[in-house]
This record gives C-alpha cells, structure tokens and sequence, in this order.
C-alpha cells in the first residue's frame, strides 16, 4: 500500500518589510521639494492665496470691504491647493470612516478571514483589535484626549493662540473671548484664527496611518493561509465549493480593488499635503506620530512574542 502524501506546508503569509514604510517620507520630500522649487507653488505662496495653515481662513469680501481693505486679484489656485477640493471634503475629512470600510471588506472577503474556520475567530478578533488601537490613536491625536485632542494640546503648549481675524467694531459684544479658546474648531467657529504654535499636520498623521493599516491587513489577509491546513470538505463536496468560488473570488477581488484604492487615493492626498500645507517640521511631527503607531501595531509583534500573541500578525 502506497504511503500517504504528506501534508501541504502551510503557506507563510508575505508581510510588507519595514522598508516598504521609506514610501511616506520620501513622499513628504518630494512633495516639500516641489512646494519650494514649482514656480506655481512659489506664486500661490506670494499672494497668500494658499490654505498652508489649515485653519486660516481668508477675509470675506463683505468683511474686507466693510474694513476698507482692497486686495490684488487673486492669481489662480491649484485645485488641491483648496482646502474646499472634493477629495479633501470627501475623502480625506472623514478618512477614518473610508478606512474602517476597507478594513470591513478585507475581513468579509480576504482568504486569511474566511477560509481557514480554525483560525478565523482569533485572527478577526485581532485584526479588530490592531482597528480599535489605532483608531484609539487617531481619536486622541486629532479629535480628543481627555478635553482639546494632542494636535491641539501641543500647539497651545508651543505658544499657538487664537486670535480674531477681523477686529471688533465699536461697542461690539464679544461672543467669546478667543484667547481663551483651546482647540481649532472652536477658535474657527468663533471667528478666530489658530496662529503661532508648532501644527502638527492631522492630515500626515491621518493618511500615513490608514494608508498602512489597509495595506497591511489586506496584502497579509488576501496571502496569509495555508492549502493544506485546513480542509473541512470532501472529495464530494468539491463540485458544490466549485459553484460558488467563482462569486467569491468577485467578493475577493473587488474589495481588495476597493483597500487598494482607498490606499492609493491615500498616498496621492499625502502628497498633495507635502505641497500645499504645513512647515517641513509640521510635516515630520505627524509622520512620527503615525510611524510610531505603525510600528507598535504592525512590527513590533514580529520581534516580540508577548505583544504578538495579543495583537497578532495579519494573515498569520
């Protein structure tokens, strides 16, 4: 009798290497190199017509001429140098929300989260867990921590203040004594401008994080399982799995179209962030923040048994 053939090896899941992670602080150059060498981006600069810092909003006409002001004509903006451009408004403003459906896709479609039953439940529960930590960090970075979120708590920490762009008129009531103000919604909305501190750039911090969390969970999910480790089917249910694997691989496909275009559009926007907003330093402060969290989540493990046994691997 023929001996058995042995078990297929398990395929070990291809994790992106550390290296891969050079692709956000080369973007950051290039795109800072392009903002100081571009005659375009010069001119934008010279007329103040830029939204290079984020909450600076310009004079509105009626409030200018109210104020005797006159102004050259504007020279024409670079679309994504607005901060009113529809992937700005619709992409990037609610980031968070388009990264939480890619990752949604990646665990209803990717092999490593619905193939292997053994391992299904644990390697779901951690990828929702490595979800949970960083948006834990994105909440506290850029919306709150305990009161104004880290961005804003730095800023003010760095001698930033709100100030009102337009002078009260005579006898005016104020609506609120700006100077008081603690974070750049409020000062925004209370017709102030955020000026003087360091600005740690959220748009950096926000798309270097998704960007690398999509991309991790989906190339160590679409790669991370074995064929031959776990097989719940027989030889004469292979026909019935045969009917609908065509329909899960257009599942499968899709969303992995769909993480890879989020993580795309992504990068383009961290790109057009290094052009057209924040000082180089604003700019290196929120790619640290996002690389440290990277690194905890999606590293780190790979070095350290403990943190990986509970935060696990993608795919593995």
């Amino acid at each position: 009798m023929p001996s058995p053939d042995p078990p297929a090896p398990a395929i070990r899941p291809f994790q992106p290497p550390i290296t891969a992670l050079l692709i956000y602080p080369a973007t950051l150059i290039v795109g800072s190199l392009f903002s100081v060498l571009s005659p375009t981006a010069q001119s934008t600069r010279d007329d103040g017509s830029s939204t290079l810092h984020p909450h600076a909003e310009p004079l509105a006409p009626s409030i200018a001429s109210d104020l005797n002001l006159s102004f050259p004509p504007p020279r024409p903006v670079n679309y994504f140098a607005r901060k009113d451009n529809i992937f700005n408004l619709y992409f990037v403003k609610v980031g968070w929300l388009w990264t939480t459906a890619a990752l949604a896709f990646i665990l209803l479609s990717q092999p490593a989260y619905t193939l292997a039953a053994s391992h299904r439940a644990r390697r779901t529960g951690q990828a929702v867990l490595r979800y949970a930590l960083a948006t834990a960090v994105w909440y506290f970075t850029t919306q709150w921590f305990f009161g104004p979120p880290i961005v804003d708590r730095s800023f003010v920490l760095t001698g930033g203040k709100c100030e009102r762009a337009v002078p009260l008129v005579e006898n005016e009531p104020a609506a609120a004594d700006v100077k008081t103000l603690f974070t750049a919604v409020a000062c925004k909305h209370a017709g102030g401008a955020w000026t003087g501190g360091h600005d740690v750039s959220g748009h950096v911090f926000l798309l270097v994080l998704a960007t690398s969390l999509v991309v991790f969970e989906l190339v160590g999910g679409s790669q991370g399982w074995g064929k031959g480790s776990d097989v719940n089917g027989v030889n004469g249910s292979a026909e019935k799995e045969e009917k609908s694997e065509e329909v899960v691989d257009v599942v499968r496909i899709w969303s992995g179209r769909f993480a890879w275009a989020v993580a795309g559009l992504g990068w383009w926007m961290l790109l057009m962030t290094a052009i057209w907003f924040h000082t180089w330093f604003e700019k290196l402060t929120g790619l640290l923040i996002a690389l440290g969290t990277v690194y905890t989540i999606y590293i780190l493990p790979r070095r350290v048994l403990p943190w990986r046994n509970v935060v696990g691997l993608p795919g593995v």
